[in-house]
C-alpha cells in the first residue's frame, strides 16, 4: 500500500482538517490539542473527551461532504473518537491518505475547552484487510465501537472487521436487495458467541409512531377491542417502504400473530393469531403516501366498534392519534414528531445503547415478509 500523492478533486476533502502521513497521526493529534495554548498562561491545552469509537463508512465519493458534516455535528455533542473512512473499491492502485481535526466546545475567552477528536481517510483499490488493519490501528483503546456502514455491504464487511464491532448501524432503506444485505448479517453473526448489536435507521425512524400506536392501544375502550382487529393499513412516504415493513412486522410479532403465506402477496400480508385476546385473522396492507402528505408513515386500525388513525398533523410538528367509536366522542392525542435527520437518528441509536431486543424480535419477521 502507498500514500497517495495526487487525490481525485471533491472539494469534501477541504472539510477533513489538516492531511497528515498515517504513521503520524497520533502525533498530529495531540499538537492539535494544544494549538492555542500560550507561553506562560494557565493554558496547557483543551481536554480531550472519549467514550466510544465512532467510525462512518461509505464507498460513495458523492456522499463524502455530508457524511463530513455529519460527523462533525454527532461530535459536537457526542464525546468519542470519530473515524470517517471513504473507499473507492473500483479504483486500481491501492492507496491510503489521513487527515486529522478535533472539534471543540469553546469558552467566553474563546479558548478551547473539550474537544472530540476525528480521522479522516481516504482509501482506493480493492485490498483483502485494508479497512479492517485501518480502522483497528487507530481506535482509541479499550473503548467500544459503534460502526456506521453507510449503503450496501461489500467485501469489506469480512470476519477480521465485524467481529470486532460492538455496535452495527446500518439504514436497509438505501439497500437495492435488503433480503441479501440481511443474509449477509444473518451469517456474519451466526458464528459468534458475542456478535456486533445491529441497529436499522429504517426501524428507529419508528418509534415515534410505534410509541403512539402503544398509547392508543393503552385506552381500555380499543385495548378491549383488539380481538376483534380485521384490517390494518399503512401508507409510506417516497424511501420510507422498509419502515413501513417494519412496522408491520413489529406489529404481528406484538399480537402474536404468524403470517400466512397462502393469504400474502407483496403489499398486503395475510396474519393468523393464536393467542387468547389477540385477533385470529387480519390484513396488513402497505401502499405509497398520496402525493402532497407530509410525514413518512400512517397507519389506520380498523376494529368492530373502533377505529384508530395515526398519521403526522400536517400543520403542526406532531404525530396525531384520532380514535372513532360509534357512540363517543372522537378522542385526540398528540406527540411531538422529531426531525428525523441520520443525525438524530444515530444519536438516538447511542443514547439508547443495550440490546436492542425490540428489533431482534421484529427482524425474522420482517426477513419472512421480504420473501413474499
Amino acid at each position: 500500500m502507498s500514500i497517495v500523492n495526487s487525490l481525485p478533486i471533491l472539494p469534501a476533502f477541504q472539510l477533513l482538517g489538516q492531511p497528515v502521513e498515517i504513521p503520524r497521526v497520533e502525533k498530529e493529534l495531540q499538537q492539535l490539542f494544544f494549538e492555542g495554548a500560550t507561553e506562560g498562561s494557565d493554558a496547557v491545552g483543551a481536554a480531550r473527551a472519549s467514550l466510544i469509537n465512532l467510525a462512518l463508512y461509505n464507498e460513495k465519493q458523492s456522499g463524502l461532504e455530508e457524511d463530513a458534516s455529519i460527523l462533525a455535528e454527532l461530535t459536537s455533542e457526542a464525546s468519542c473518537r470519530s473515524l470517517l473512512i471513504n473507499a473507492d473499491l473500483t479504483a486500481t492502485e491501492i492507496t491510503a491518505q489521513a487527515w486529522v481535526q478535533v472539534h471543540c466546545q469553546i469558552d467566553r475567552s474563546g479558548r478551547k475547552t473539550v474537544c472530540t477528536e476525528q480521522i479522516s481517510f481516504y482509501l482506493t483499490g480493492n485490498s483483502p484487510g485494508m479497512l479492517r488493519n485501518m480502522v483497528f490501528s487507530h481506535l482509541d483503546s479499550d473503548l467500544p465501537l459503534a460502526f456506521w456502514w453507510r449503503g450496501d455491504f461489500s467485501d469489506a464487511f469480512e470476519e477480521g472487521l465485524y467481529s470486532r464491532i460492538d455496535r452495527l448501524m446500518f439504514d436497509s432503506e438505501t439497500w437495492d436487495s435488503p433480503r441479501d444485505q440481511f443474509l449477509r448479517l444473518q451469517s456474519a453473526q451466526a458464528g459468534h458467541s458475542s456478535p456486533f448489536v445491529m441497529h436499522d435507521l429504517a426501524f428507529t425512524r419508528m418509534n415515534s409512531i410505534r410509541h403512539a400506536i402503544a398509547n392508543a392501544f393503552d385506552r381500555p375502550g380499543v385495548n378491549q377491542q383488539l380481538a376483534s382487529l380485521g384490517e390494518i393499513s399503512m401508507r409510506y412516504a417516497p424511501g420510507y417502504r422498509m419502515s413501513a415493513i417494519y412496522l408491520a412486522a413489529w406489529l404481528s410479532v406484538r399480537l402474536g400473530a404468524e403470517i400466512d403465506f397462502s393469504r400474502s402477496k407483496n403489499g398486503r400480508y395475510g396474519f393468523v393469531g393464536n393467542c387468547p385476546g389477540v385477533p385470529e385473522n387480519f390484513v396488513v396492507t402497505i401502499e405509497p403516501l398520496k402525493d402532497g402528505r407530509l410525514g413518512t408513515v400512517e397507519v389506520d386500525f380498523q376494529l368492530k366498534g373502533a377505529r384508530v388513525e395515526i398519521s403526522r398533523c400536517q400543520t403542526r410538528d406532531f404525530i396525531r392519534t384520532l380514535t372513532y367509536s360509534p357512540d363517543c366522542p372522537t378522542t385526540e392525542d398528540w406527540l411531538p414528531a422529531k426531525k428525523l435527520t441520520d443525525v438524530t437518528l444515530v444519536k438516538d441509536v447511542l443514547n439508547r445503547a443495550g440490546r436492542n431486543r425490540t428489533f431482534s424480535l421484529a427482524l425474522p419477521r420482517l426477513q419472512e415478509l421480504l420473501t413474499v
